[in-house]
């Protein structure tokens, strides 16, 4: 096993332009119930419930059988401290994992970040990305971490702190959605020649395209992934599981056989 250092998730310079048009952007809008909904379940997470750990856990290598145990995950998060950037363990030259720095710079696993938060529940899958939209400024992480380039939101903290970048919003949405019992991921790659995150939504068959930094020009629905080819995934993730994008980097297919279904993560308290 071997690991791999990524460069940090940054938009590109395509991206800032829509950051500047956001700020004349009317925000969606969202029934009062709504309103009363965000405001409370903002209110109601606490400094205490928004402190993250990570979780501990096992990997299980798919192909091999192989398993990790949690005490060899702390010694790759105990030899990553000082460091900063997002980090992906490999086995035959395949990523089966990945790490990132919390806001303390603590490593933890990227499956952690999701932590089957429900802010509020939902009818409508469209409505946790309009909230985001909302409450929810994008911000890169040098501006808001001492020039630091990679730090990582909890979904808590994601929903707690009012600015993030691309990864601090996925985690959230992907979360939301998948604690509200939809089949969400965040994907990680490339957008525009810049590294990305967005989460991808399997719903009824078909396969949609979530960015989830989006503030404004909302339609009905999620855009089809089929027509949204310049996002370049990598890999994807949800709280349990890691696959590995296999084929072309260009491909608009999340749910083909390129994708290779790397390594589960099972949570165990230690």
């Amino acid at each position: 096993m071997n690991l791999k250092f990524y460069a940090p998730l940054m938009f590109v310079l395509a991206v800032i332009a829509s950051l500047l048009e956001e700020k004349k952007a009317k925000l969606p809008d969202v029934p009062s119930i709504t309103e009363k909904q965000i405001t409370t379940s903002t209110s109601a997470l606490t400094p205490a419930e928004i402190d993250f750990d990570g979780s501990n856990g096992v990997i299980t290598l798919l192909d091999t059988k192989e398993r990790i145990p949690h005490t060899e995950i702390a010694r790759w998060r105990e030899s990553l401290k000082g460091n900063n950037g997002f980090y992906t363990y490999n086995t035959n030259n395949q990523p089966f994992t990945a790490l990132a720095p919390d806001i303390k710079g603590n490593f933890h696993l990227a499956h952690s970040y999701l932590e089957g938060y429900l802010p509020f529940k939902i009818d409508n899958p469209m409505m946790p990305m309009l909230v985001i939209a909302r409450k929810k400024t994008y911000q890169y992480d040098h501006e808001q971490y001492g020039g630091l380039m990679e730090i990582w939101q909890s979904s808590k903290q994601s929903y707690y702190y009012p600015s993030g970048d691309c990864e601090d919003h996925a985690i959230l949405l992907a979360d939301w959605l998948i604690e509200a019992g939809y089949d969400a991921r965040v994907a990680v790659g490339t957008y525009d020649g810049g590294g990305h995150a967005w989460v991808v939504l399997f719903l009824n068959g078909k396969e949609y395209v979530l960015e989830a930094t989006q503030k404004s020009s909302f339609g009905r629905q999620y855009p089809l992934a089929s027509t949204q080819p310049g996002y370049h995934p990598k890999m994807m993730f949800n709280r349990h599981y890691f696959w590995l994008n296999t084929g072309s980097k260009q491909t608009t297919k999340y749910a083909s056989g390129h994708w290779k279904l790397m390594s589960r993560f099972t949570e165990q308290p230690f």
